[in-house]
Formats: structure tokens, C-alpha cells, sequence
């Protein structure tokens, strides 16, 4: 290892780590940094620019930017940075404005050359998922992609059919590298060759260094005929899994089923044994043991991505494309503009003009020296530009959001000056993107624990009430009202939590602050005020592992009288649906509850048609050539077209259940239901957000996911921040907290007996 002498390092670590304090003048450099970032990362095509580590380039810029002590010498550090990567951008003053000379992009035979623009169908420059619907193309260049498979998958599969109906809990053991992100994944595939039971974890990646138990549970289809499962790398690093096992309930017991190799202990993987053996599957990647990192025993499997790359040449994804000559001409601060060119010519070598090497080179050795560490200054200052850029171009909802986004900027750098750990720069960027109302946004940080004490609670009646207690206290019980958190009265402490959480209503914000508002690190302390009494309690539940699977469950289906039947669609896969059909059709009342995320089961929106489902283009992606979301130029856009199916439902007392935890999948299934007019709803206004989720790291271990399309109610009217709304709005009560009722279910009943009487 070669030796960096101690003063050289020295001087780095206060080169990085020196924090001036901060200036509005300081603010207003860095946004005209960041203006001119999001210009030439998206939208200016040549190869410099394309080549450059954006999320480093970033960090570096902010760092010489910050150091700047007028708009001279902000003018003359853009030049010094962005000349390196974009020749032919010219920054200058907008009191002395000057003609864009189109000659100097002009080689001297053009006819020997290709013009070369960006087009992006929403956005995957930059992005954890580079693919459809999202598609980012610099047309008629080649750019580099990785040489391998999305992910890979170690995985085994045997006979489903003996397990039919059962519930079951796969759990393993897996440690990620740093910088890794991997997932737990099963699957039922049915005898009807449909899929059934399917979880990989999508929303809830596993990124943590250190070795933790992770778990899937449902239940298995009855038409069940195979079961996979498995664990998967996704991209690049290198994942350990260790110690799988499959349990099903038996009656009141877990019954584990035998599974050959599952602690890995022997057999390679992927070896053709003719018994039930762990197979491997992804180009790209390396299967194997190792004895040095195990959960437990001797040796763990792992994961690792060895792939290459290789080159692909930008097709258009459009028709739409900027002309040659047609430049961004922009003010980007008080008094600096840029010009800056959205076309250019390309050979095979290079686009023209090209940069000067010897500079080129000097920038990158800079940017690639940039620190990733978010204790540092810069990098908080590069990921809060980098994602303001994300969504001043590629936001869909600007239209219908108030907010004034240029401000929240200012807001997020102005924080970073006086965070100091990951964890404030992670409050930072939840509250940069909490304005935006998009519940599909989460910010999370790699590491971080969310561990709640033994309780849930929410807001009823204006009161924040105990829901339910995970152990037995002599301190608490369902239906207290908190009055105090660790010494902050309940509304106060609550309105930190909302000022976090990105949400497009206020039941996605009140469902997500709810579980937010619990969460810290293990073990440590929370103190609730409750009937006057300060009751310390310890954070020693793991949400996702421990505490989630623990809340009471609901049935999946039932009958509540002769003439009524209940579905719950959060639980009940279509299959079962299908086999409970026949039944279904002697009802004269079929309540369906859509409080949560349905199972697959979309299909039984088919029953309720009387005919073909005709809606078009609801779910819209932005076809973008230009910045700021200027001149879109249209949409791809995309619909279910449902045909109805047999036995019709539709002719019965059809209700359906929901509220604010009803996001995204369940809000396309409610479209239709309000759309057609198939069901009177009940309970509240569902989250009021939908449409495919995009998603990109920063660096420091942060993950950001939004919604990268536009979404649409059947009859073209806005959704987003809306929702669909209920028929009969219900509100919880103490009251039936402290009872355990339901009483969204209780109205749904008493509709259909009014029925009944009517």
C-alpha cells in the first residue's frame, strides 16, 4: 500500500474540512452554481460532459464556489470548471449581453459529422434503474453501461402444492458491502400459470454493513405449484446471505421446511444435484463462499459484481428534438447568464469543439479527489444541489404543488453550513424534498436504525392516542392520550416530524408521521407524558423486522352475514379470489377493504365492468428536451385497458373501504373504482400520489425515491395532492380505539342493512 506522507494528508483533511461560516452572497453563488449544473448535466451532449463523475463534480464545484467572494470571481470558477467539460457554454454578465456566435460550433466539414442532443422520456441519467418507462438517450453518441445483468440472484425452488393456503415466513441472515444494495425476494408460481404470492422487498432494500435477519411472510396461493425464493445483489458491490429458512404455520406452530444447504455450510452453488439445490443466475456476476465473513458456522454464500462494460449507441426514444443552433440562454444569477448549447456536432472521435486535454485532465483528477463523507461541507452542499436539479427538470407535479422551489434551495444550502453529522444532513434533504408533496418520496440514509418502543399511536379526535401496546404496561394502555414527547408538547414535536415527510394528503401524512415519529436508535430512550406522568420507555423494536409483523391482523375474507361477504384486498391474492368466485356470486353485498396495498389482485376490477374498459393515457411520462420543464413536447403514456370478465359483480351492493395508506398500485385500482363509478367508497381520501417510482443515490449512503410520471384521474382531472375521494367520509374515535372496532367495517355493514330496509 503506497504510504501518503502525514503533512500532505493533513493539509487535505483542512483543505475539505474548513467551514467558513456562510453569507447571503455565498447562497447566491451556489445556486448560480447550481442552475449551471443541472444545465450541463442534463442537457448539454458532449462526450466531456457525459464522461464526468456528476455526483464528485458536484461536491468539487460547491467546494470552489463556497470559497468565492464576488460575482467576478464566481464568473471566472465557472469558466474554470465547466470549460474543462463544455467549451462551447459561454458565462457571462447580463448587463453587457453578447451575441451566441453558432460558427464556432461548426466543424469545418460538417457533412462528415452527426448532430448529437439529449432526449429524456422522465429521467434515468443519474438514476438507480436505466430503463423503461424512464429512458435518458444522448442520440447518436455512445455511451458506456455496464456489461451485466441487472442483478444477481441466488435462489432455490421446489413443489408448492402440499403448502397450499398456508401461511409462511422465509427469513435469512445478509450483510451488504458498502455501497451495495440487495433484497430478500419470493415468489408462488400457481398451476394455472399465473403468478401469485410475489415480494422482493422493492421499497425496502437491504443496505446495512452489519449482519441482520430479514423476513418475508403471506400466504401461499391455493393454486400454488412452485415456490422460489432466494436473494439477489442489485448493480455493483457484494452481498453475504447466510442462514435461510422457510417456516409454515401449522395450526398454532411453525413448522420449518427442510431445505438442502440453507446455512451454505456445504455443495457449491449452482451445483446439478437432482435434490433441491441453491442456483444462481446473473451475467456478471460472481457465486461463492467465504469463510472469513459468516452470520454463523463456517462459511456464508455471496454475491459479487465482476462485470465489465460496454459501449451502446444513443438511439432516439422520440420524435421531438431541439434544432441546431437553439441554445439554453439563461440568467443564473444577478448578474451572470449562460449560454449554453443544446445540439452538437459529433464524430467518431469526439464532439466539436473539443477541450483542451491538459485542462480536462486537471479537473478530473480534482473531482475524483472530492471526499464523500457528508461531515464535510461540500458533499452536503454537491447532494443538495445535485437533487434540486433532479427536480426542477424532471419533477412531473410542478403544476399542481405550490411551492417555491428556487427558496427551498436556498433553505437546504443555507442548513448545510451548520449540519455536522449524516444524520443532519439526512434531516436536510427530507425537508428540501418534504415540500414537493410527493408521498412516494423517501430519503433515507444507509445505516440508519429505526427502532420504535413497544407501542403505536396516532391523532384521533385531535388527541394523540395509544393505539396498541406490543408488551403489557402497568404505565399505559390503548386510548391514553400523550400530551408531552421527551418533554415537547405532542403537536409541537409532531409538526418537526410533518416538516420531514413529503406527502400529497393529509392521511399519507398522518400514516407515515405516525411510525416516524417513534423511530431511533436502538435502545435508546423516549419519554411520553401520559395522564400527567412522565413514563420513560426503551427503543428496542425493530419496525420492519419486529414490530410491524407483531400488529394485530386482519381476516383476509369472510362472511359477515348471509348476505354479506367481506374482502380484504390488502391481503387476499387473486387466485383466492377467483376460488372464493362461485361463493362470491350468491352475495348480495361484497365489501372490499383497500386500506393498504393490494395483493395482486387488480383483476377483480374485471368482475364489477359491465364492459370494456375504454380510459386512456392516465399515466403519462414526460417526453423532455428542454430545461426547467419548458415546451414539453409530449408524453408517452400508458393505461391498463381492462376487459370485463365473468361472472358479473357489478349488479350487487359493491363497497369498498380506504383511506390514506392507499398509495400508488391501490390508487390505479381505486381510479377505476371511482372512475366507473363500480362501488360507493368509504372511509378517507386515499395519498393522493401514483405513477412509477424513480430513484438515485448521493454520495454519503443516501437514497432518494419519487414519482418520475404524471398520473391522472380516468377523466383527466388532477389526482396528484387529491386522491380519490370517499362517498362517506369516517373518522376514528377513541372511544372505538378503546373497544377495537373497526368503523370504517361497522358503517360498510350498516349500508348494507339500510339496504336491506330500503
Amino acid at each position: 500500500m503506497k504510504c501518503i506522507p502525514l503533512l500532505i494528508s493533513m493539509a487535505v483533511f483542512l483543505y475539505w474540512s474548513e467551514v467558513p461560516a456562510q453569507s447571503e452572497q455565498q447562497i447566491k453563488n451556489l445556486k448560480t452554481f447550481a442552475k449551471a449544473y443541472g444545465y450541463v448535466k442534463y442537457f448539454h451532449p458532449s462526450d466531456e460532459a457525459a464522461a464526468i463523475d456528476w455526483d464528485a463534480f458536484a461536491i468539487y464545484g460547491a467546494s470552489q464556489i463556497e470559497k468565492c467572494d464576488s460575482e467576478e470571481e464566481v464568473l471566472q470558477t465557472l469558466q474554470k470548471l465547466y470549460g474543462p467539460i463544455a467549451p462551447s457554454a459561454k458565462f457571462g454578465w447580463a448587463d453587457t449581453p453578447s451575441k451566441y456566435d453558432i460558427s464556432l460550433l461548426e466543424p469545418e466539414n460538417p457533412t462528415d459529422y452527426e448532430l448529437t442532443y439529449w432526449q429524456h422520456k422522465g429521467v434515468s441519467l443519474g438514476m438507480v434503474n436505466r430503463g423503461r418507462p424512464y429512458e435518458s438517450v444522448r442520440v447518436n453518441r455512445t455511451t458506456k453501461v455496464e456489461n451485466a445483468d441487472p442483478f444477481g440472484n441466488v435462489m432455490i425452488s421446489f413443489a408448492g402444492d402440499r403448502h397450499r393456503t398456508k401461511t409462511f415466513k422465509y427469513t435469512a441472515w445478509v450483510k451488504m458491502e458498502e455501497g451495495s444494495e440487495g433484497s430478500l425476494w419470493f415468489r408462488v408460481d400457481n398451476s394455472d400459470g399465473s403468478t401469485g404470492f410475489f415480494d422482493n422487498m422493492q421499497n425496502r432494500p437491504i443496505t446495512d454493513k452489519e449482519w441482520h435477519l430479514y423476513e418475508i411472510t403471506g400466504q401461499i396461493d391455493s393454486l400454488a405449484q412452485s415456490l422460489s425464493f432466494g436473494c439477489f445483489l442489485q448493480g455493483k458491490g457484494k452481498l453475504y446471505f447466510d442462514k435461510a429458512e422457510l417456516k409454515i404455520k401449522e395450526g398454532k406452530d411453525w413448522v420449518v421446511v427442510p431445505i438442502e444447504n440453507s446455512d451454505f455450510e456445504g455443495g457449491k452453488l449452482g451445483s446439478d444435484k437432482k435434490s433441491a439445490i441453491w442456483n444462481t443466475a446473473g451475467y456478471g456476476y460472481e457465486f461463492s463462499s467465504d469463510t472469513m465473513t459468516k452470520y454463523e458456522g463456517k462459511q456464508s454464500a455471496v454475491i459479487h459484481f465482476v462485470g465489465d462494460s460496454a459501449e451502446v449507441r444513443g438511439k432516439p426514444v422520440f420524435e421531438a428534438r431541439p434544432e441546431f443552433g437553439e441554445l439554453i440562454e439563461q440568467k443564473l444569477g444577478e448578474r451572470i447568464t449562460g449560454q449554453i448549447p443544446l445540439v452538437l456536432y459529433a464524430d467518431k472521435e469526439h464532439t466539436f469543439p473539443a477541450s483542451d486535454q491538459t485542462e480536462l485532465a486537471t479537473l478530473i483528477g480534482q473531482v475524483e479527489a472530492a471526499p464523500s463523507e457528508a461531515t464535510v461541507l461540500a458533499v452536503r452542499l454537491g447532494n443538495v444541489i445535485n437533487t434540486y436539479n433532479v427536480f426542477q427538470h424532471f419533477y412531473p407535479y410542478f403544476d399542481v404543488v405550490d411551492v417555491d422551489w428556487d427558496a427551498a434551495l436556498e433553505e437546504a444550502l443555507d442548513r448545510s453550513f451548520t449540519d455536522k453529522t449524516s444524520e443532519d444532513h439526512l434531516v436536510t434533504l427530507q425537508k428540501l424534498t418534504a415540500v414537493l408533496r410527493d408521498g412516494h418520496i423517501s430519503v433515507s440514509l444507509s445505516g440508519t436504525e429505526n427502532y420504535t418502543p413497544p407501542i403505536a399511536w396516532e391523532w384521533v379526535e385531535d388527541k394523540l392516542v395509544i393505539t396498541y401496546l406490543f408488551n403489557e404496561s402497568e404505565n399505559l394502555k390503548v386510548g391514553d392520550e400523550v400530551t408531552h414527547t421527551d418533554g415537547q408538547n405532542a403537536r409541537d414535536y409532531f409538526e418537526e416530524v410533518h416538516s420531514r415527510i413529503s406527502a400529497g394528503t393529509e392521511g399519507w401524512l398522518n400514516y407515515r408521521a405516525k411510525n416516524a415519529a417513534l423511530y431511533g436508535p436502538k435502545d435508546s430512550q423516549m419519554t411520553v407524558t401520559v395522564n400527567g406522568k412522565k413514563v420513560e420507555m426503551t427503543r428496542d423494536m425493530d419496525f420492519y423486522r419486529e414490530r410491524r409483523p407483531l400488529l394485530p391482523k386482519k381476516d383476509s375474507y369472510k362472511e359477515i352475514n348471509d348476505d354479506v361477504f367481506y374482502l380484504n384486498l390488502d391481503l387476499v391474492p387473486m387466485d383466492t379470489i377467483n376460488h372464493l368466485m362461485p361463493r362470491l356470486e350468491n352475495y348480495r353485498s361484497i365489501i372490499c377493504d383497500m386500506r393498504g396495498y393490494p395483493q395482486g389482485n387488480h383483476n377483480f376490477i374485471r368482475h364489477l365492468l359491465k364492459s370494456n374498459d375504454t380510459t386512456e393515457a392516465w399515466m403519462r411520462v414526460p417526453k423532455i428536451v428542454y430545461p426547467d420543464q419548458e415546451n414539453i413536447t409530449g408524453y408517452e403514456t400508458y393505461e391498463w385497458k381492462m376487459k370485463a370478465k365473468k361472472p358479473y359483480l357489478g349488479d350487487k351492493q359493491i363497497i369498498f373501504l380506504t383511506n390514506g395508506r392507499a398509495i400508488s398500485y391501490a390508487e390505479s385500482f381505486m381510479g377505476y373504482i371511482e372512475g366507473y363509478d363500480l362501488a360507493t367508497i368509504v372511509g378517507q381520501p386515499t395519498a393522493g400520489t401514483n405513477g412509477n417510482v424513480n430513484g438515485f443515490n448521493l454520495p454519503g449512503g443516501y437514497r432518494i425515491n419519487w414519482t418520475g410520471m404524471k398520473v391522472v384521474k380516468h377523466d383527466g382531472s388532477q389526482h396528484h395532492g387529491i386522491g380519490i375521494l370517499p362517498d362517506i367520509y369516517v373518522e376514528k374515535t377513541v372511544d372505538g380505539i378503546v373497544s377495537g372496532k373497526d368503523e370504517f367495517l361497522e358503517k360498510a355493514i350498516e349500508l348494507t342493512e339500510s339496504e336491506i330496509s330500503d
